[in-house]
């Protein structure tokens, strides 16, 4: 029998990082459902997820159904990927991250799973289990899962959703998912269950009729679909940025369909005060305001600069990096001409290295961390720091920004 692991960040985090990482490899070719579906075979059955996917505003979706459910006074476990500071962001208990105990006893559990089916896990797969678990400690919890990547192979798909969500459908992960927004609604739209509601965010043209065609396409899943208005009234939220309406209108719709009997006015309390780490996050030091976002795609990007531009003062700069599998052409299409931006490194076998950006954003200046990134800027300059949420958290770290909420 294993030994214990230990309750502290350190242990936590050195046996999940004794699996395989697809998360940290890219490799996302090797994903398949059987070994998770095994596992939560042999598990106490956890209680029916929200389910929500999608290429944008997910983490932010499921914070805000978390919120309007917590103002009812329900239990929820919220199960969210990637994390910023610290991997028991994965896993919060109303509203809050998980405690290191609890994370503890619940990784015993696990590897004592893996003896017993003689299996590893990956690291995502077991952070999944995790969170399973977790969803059955408490009667009556309100399950929300954020789907990592695409749906049909993603560890969710394994459990039949109560609820399903399809947050902003555009253009990631094509090598994976497929070339068209068609292909990539295909794969987001398969954790959707017949019969039970789906409910669709506001789309662009383009991704609306993409997922009306895999809907009407023969063998499609036939959910009880119900698309989402953008809000006729702005809602309050602590989160910036106008693309927040939507994902906030979408998770009002999703908590009233999990919990019937909604207090909608208390919902939208709490909802006015949810934050998230990494969301657009304004950071103000010795003078300077600083944008910290994670965004990964051309429409990611172009709400990003949007919401900076009205945070931050004039003459404001731009510092990026993003993963080697991003678009850039697309992205670059989203930045102006006249800002200036400084390209940079940060730690992950996924990151874009140096050479590898295309001719044109070359010009753009290169430094190996956030660190030198941003003590290359002028002084006086305010800072948007965007691409990789892994970026994200490294600039919070560097700016001694301790808040865990997401």
């Amino acid at each position: 029998m294993s030994p214990r692991i230990a309750a502290d960040d350190a242990a936590i985090t050195a046996w999940l990082d004794g699996a395989v990482n697809f998360e940290r490899s890219g490799a996302f070719a090797g994903i398949r459902l059987e070994r998770i579906a095994r596992a939560l075979a042999a598990l106490p059955t956890p209680p029916a997820p929200c389910t929500v996917a999608g290429t944008k505003g997910k983490g932010s979706t499921v914070r805000l159904i978390e919120a309007a459910l917590l103002a009812q006074g329900v239990p929820v476990l919220a199960f969210t990927s990637p994390h910023v500071r610290s991997v028991r962001e994965r896993w919060r208990w109303d509203g809050v991250p998980i405690d290191v105990t609890s994370l503890a006893d619940a990784c015993d559990a696990v590897a004592a799973l893996e003896e017993r089916l003689g299996e590893a896990l990956t690291w995502f797969e077991r952070t999944f289990a995790i969170a399973c678990l977790l969803a059955r400690a408490r009667t009556g919890t309100h399950f929300l899962v954020e789907v990592g990547l695409g749906g049909r192979l993603d560890c969710a798909n394994a459990l039949d959703a109560q609820v399903a969500v399809l947050t902003h459908l555009s253009h990631d992960h094509r090598d994976i998912l497929g070339p068209t927004l068609e292909h990539i609604a295909r794969e987001k739209l398969a954790v959707a269950r017949a019969g039970r509601p789906l409910l669709i965010a506001p789309q662009t043209p383009a991704g609306a009729a993409a997922i009306r065609a895999v809907l009407a396409a023969p063998g499609a899943p036939t959910p009880a679909v119900r698309w989402i208005d953008p809000p006729s009234a702005p809602f309050a939220l602590a989160l910036p940025g106008a693309h927040q309406q939507d994902n906030a209108a979408t998770a009002l719709a999703a908590a009233a369909t999990v919990h019937p009997g909604l207090d909608v006015a208390a919902a939208r309390r709490a909802m006015a005060t949810a934050t998230l780490a990494a969301r657009c996050q304004l950071v103000v030091r010795a003078g300077r305001r600083l944008v910290v976002d994670g965004a990964h795609n051309r429409e990611s990007i172009a709400a990003t600069l949007a919401t900076a531009a009205g945070l931050l003062r004039p003459g404001w700069r731009l510092i990026i990096a993003l993963a080697a599998d991003k678009e850039l052409a697309e992205i670059a299409e989203a930045i102006p001409a006249d800002l200036a931006v400084t390209r940079c490194g940060y730690s992950s076998p996924r990151a874009r290295c140096e050479p590898d950006w295309l001719p044109a954003q070359r010009a753009w200046p290169w430094h190996d961390s956030i660190a030198a990134a941003l003590a290359a800027q002028p002084a006086e300059a305010d800072v948007c720091v965007t691409g990789s949420l892994y970026l994200a958290g490294e600039t919070l770290a560097l700016l001694g920004e301790e808040r865990l909420d997401g």
